[in-house]
């Protein structure tokens, strides 16, 4: 297995070398760690961003947890109209 490691320099102005001065105190990390956690942070946004709709309501459960008559979307005017006469029909 190869291992790569990297050597980073970066520039930061006084804003971000600000921000991330807060992010040390705040967390009690080492610049790598903060580095290493952002990373980690904007990867997963990025995965998510690339998924697409149907694989995240399928991962998270949405497709498939109702259930409903098989023929519903041939047969959904006269379901609706049976549910509607049974809950409203008083006569």
């Amino acid at each position: 297995m190869t291992r790569l490691t990297m050597r980073i320099n970066a520039r930061l102005d006084d804003k971000y070398a600000e921000k991330l001065a807060y992010i040390q105190q705040q967390t009690n990390q080492a610049v790598t760690d903060v580095i290493k956690s952002v990373l980690e942070l904007y990867y997963q946004q990025i995965q998510q961003q690339q998924k697409n709709p149907f694989s995240m309501l399928t991962e998270t459960g949405f497709i498939g947890c109702g259930e409903a008559d098989p023929n519903l979307s041939v047969n959904y005017k006269s379901i609706l109209k049976d549910g509607l006469k049974a809950k409203y029909d008083y006569r």
